[in-house]
C-alpha cells in the first residue's frame, strides 16, 4: 500500500519482472512427472481427494444444488495425477505442462454484472478500442501538422502512427484470449460476504518467487497455461458446500492445516488469488490455501477508498476466520496479511481476542504481518496484546528499504509498523524481522512474495514450524537492547548445501537445458 503519488503496490510491476523468460526453457515431454519417482502416482490410482473439481458455474445461483452431496455436482477430470510438495487438492493432468492449484476464497466484493468469460471479451474489446483511438488521434495530429507545414513533426508521427498501428492489429489477429475462463468475477465494489473456489494453473516452468504474466516486451499478449500463472475458474459456493469441501481438504493434508492470504491496496481479486497460489506453491504449502479479497479498488487513486474499504470488511473477515476456527476441522489455521491488508486483520483478532474465553486455547497458529501498513504506535499498544493472546506465534517483517510504507508516513504523520531502521517496532513476544535489502524492486514493498530468502524463512515459520533462533537469521539488539533479527542470506561452505529448512526445492520437474 502506498499513497496515490508513491506508486502501486508490486502488482503491476511484480508481473513485469514476473513474465521474464525462462532461462531453462520449456519443459520437454521427457520432463514430466516420473512415474517411478517418489511421490508421484499413476492417474488411475489418484485419490478422489486429490483431485481437481469442477464446479457448476456458481451453486448459489441453483437453491436444489444446496441439499446435493458434494460428489453430485463435482465432476472429475480423468488422467490426474497428484502433484509432490504442493496445496491440498493440486494435480497436475498427465502430459499437461501446467499444474492446477485449488485456492478457496472469502469475499464481500460486489459480483460484476458480467460472468467472467464475458469480462475477458469486454477487456479485449476495449484494449483494442482505446488502441485505435490513439492510432486515430496520431493521425490526426500528423495531418494537423502537415497543414502547419511542420513536415518534421508530422513525419514522426506517422512513423509512430504505422507503429500503433501494427500494435493495434496484431492484437487484434492475435491477442484473443487463449484461455476461456468460468464462472463468476468480482469488483472493487462492496458486496455481501460469499465463499467459493478458484482454479490456478502454474507452469511446469515456474519461477519461484514470480508471478508470471504475459508481457509486451517478450512480445506476448495473451495468457499461455504453459508460460503463465493463470486463474482459470472461480466457482462461488453456498456456505454448506463450502464448508464440505474445505473439511474434505483439510481431512487429505499431511498437517490438517490452512493459510488464510490478506491482501493490500491496489490488488483486483484475481492478482489476490494468483499471489495466494503462488506463495503456497512456492513454500510449499501442503495445506489448504484460502484467499481473503476485501474490495480494494485496484487502482493507484483509490487509496482513500481501500482505506475505508480496509475497516468496513473487518467484520466479514471476522466473521470468516471465526468459521475457519469452528468448522474447518484444521489443526493449524495460519494467517498472513500484506500491506493495508493487515488493518483488516488486526482490528478483526482484536474484536475475536475480546470475545473469547480468556482460558480458551489459541485460535491461530502462526500469524505474520508483511510490510503491515498500521500505525507502529497503535500496533504495539492495541493490536500486538490481542495477537499474542489469540496465536501461537506471530512474525513482523519490516524494511527500510519500502519507499510504500515511507510514502504512507508521511501521508499520516506518523511511522508504520512495517518501518525498519530507526522506527523498527519491537514488541515483547513478537518476532520482529528486518528484511531491508533483499527487495530491489522500485517500491521494494511485496518482497513477502518475490524474494527466494523471504519465502525460505516463511517456509520455516508454516512448514517446519521453527523460532526465529533457528531460522538461521542474526540477532540484533536495538538501542533500549531489544531483540530483533536481521534476515540474511547466507552462502553455504563450498560443496555444501544449507540445511533442510534454508534449502529451496521448487516443487515441479526441473525444465532440461537447451
Amino acid at each position: 500500500m502506498a499513497a496515490p503519488e508513491a506508486g502501486q503496490e508490486n502488482e503491476a510491476g511484480q508481473e513485469n519482472e514476473a513474465g521474464q523468460e525462462n532461462e531453462a526453457g520449456q519443459e520437454n515431454e521427457a520432463g514430466q512427472e516420473n512415474e517411478a519417482s517418489p511421490g508421484s502416482a499413476d492417474s488411475s490410482t489418484a485419490s478422489p481427494a486429490s483431485q481437481v473439481t469442477s464446479f457448476p458455474a456458481t451453486v448459489t445461483e441453483f437453491p436444489e444444488m444446496a441439499a446435493m452431496p458434494m460428489e453430485a455436482m463435482v465432476e472429475t477430470p480423468q488422467s490426474l495425477a497428484p502433484a509432490p510438495s504442493l496445496p491440498a487438492g493440486a494435480v497436475r493432468e498427465a502430459g499437461a505442462q501446467f499444474t492446477t492449484v485449488e485456492v478457496l476464497y472469502a469475499t464481500d466484493r460486489a459480483r460484476r454484472g458480467k460472468a467472467f468469460a464475458e469480462v475477458q471479451v469486454a477487456d479485449h474489446q476495449r484494449t483494442q478500442i482505446v488502441c485505435y483511438a490513439v492510432l486515430a488521434f496520431l493521425v490526426g495530429s500528423a495531418l494537423l501538422s502537415f497543414l502547419l507545414k511542420q513536415l518534421q513533426t508530422g513525419l514522426s508521427l506517422l512513423f509512430v502512427s504505422a507503429a500503433v498501428g501494427c500494435i493495434a492489429i496484431v492484437f487484434s489477429v492475435f491477442g484473443e484470449p487463449q484461455v476461456i475462463k468460468q464462472g463468476v468475477a468480482y469488483s472493487g465494489e462492496r458486496g455481501e460476504l460469499v465463499r467459493g473456489v478458484c482454479q490456478v494453473t502454474v507452469p511446469a516452468t515456474h519461477r519461484p518467487g514470480t508471478i508470471e504474466r504475459p508481457s509486451l516486451l517478450r512480445f506476448e499478449l495473451r495468457e499461455d497455461q504453459q508460460k503463465h500463472i493463470v486463474l482459470t475458474a472461480a466457482t462461488e459456493l453456498t456456505a454448506d458446500t463450502f464448508r464440505t469441501h474445505l473439511s474434505e481438504l483439510v481431512e487429505s493434508s499431511p498437517k490438517r492445516d490452512v493459510m488464510v492470504f490478506i491482501h493490500g491496496y491496489n490488488v483486483e481479486f484475481e492478482s489476490a488469488v494468483r499471489r495466494t497460489a503462488q506463495i503456497a506453491v512456492d513454500l510449499p504449502f501442503e495445506g489448504v490455501p484460502v484467499c481473503y479479497s476485501w474490495p480494494s479498488q485496484g487502482s493507484l487513486l483509490g487509496y482513500t477508498i481501500d482505506e475505508n474499504n480496509a475497516e468496513w470488511t473487518t467484520a466479514h473477515l471476522k466473521q470468516f476466520l471465526l468459521e475457519l476456527v469452528e468448522e474447518s476441522g484444521a489443526q493449524s489455521i495460519n494467517v498472513i496479511a500484506h500491506s493495508m491488508g493487515n488493518r483488516a486483520m488486526t482490528l478483526a483478532i482484536q474484536q475475536l481476542s475480546a470475545q473469547r474465553s480468556p482460558d480458551a486455547p489459541p485460535m491461530f497458529d502462526r500469524v505474520v504481518l508483511a510490510a503491515p501498513d498500521v500505525d507502529a504506535e497503535r500496533f504495539s499498544r492495541d493490536f500486538a496484546p490481542p495477537l499474542l493472546e489469540v496465536s501461537q506465534h506471530v512474525t513482523l517483517y519490516a524494511s527500510s528499504d519500502d519507499r510504500a510504507l515511507l510514502a504512507s508516513k508521511r501521508v499520516h504523520g506518523h511511522p508504520r509498523a512495517g518501518e525498519s531502521g530507526s522506527n523498527l517496532t519491537v514488541v515483547p513476544g513478537v518476532e520482529t524481522i528486518d528484511v531491508s535489502g533483499i527487495d530491489l524492486s522500485l517500491l521494494g514493498h511485496s518482497y513477502y512474495g518475490d524474494s527466494e530468502s523471504m519465502l525460505r524463512d516463511l517456509y520455516g515459520i508454516f512448514g517446519n514450524r521453527l523460532p526465529a533462533a533457528q531460522r538461521h537469521l542474526q540477532a540484533m539488539h536495538t538501542i533500549q537492547q531489544m531483540l530483533y533479527w536481521q534476515l540474511t542470506q547466507p552462502m553455504p561452505p563450498h560443496g555444501q548445501s544449507l540445511p533442510p529448512q534454508q534449502a529451496f526445492v521448487s516443487p515441479f520437474p526441473a525444465a532440461p537445458t537447451r
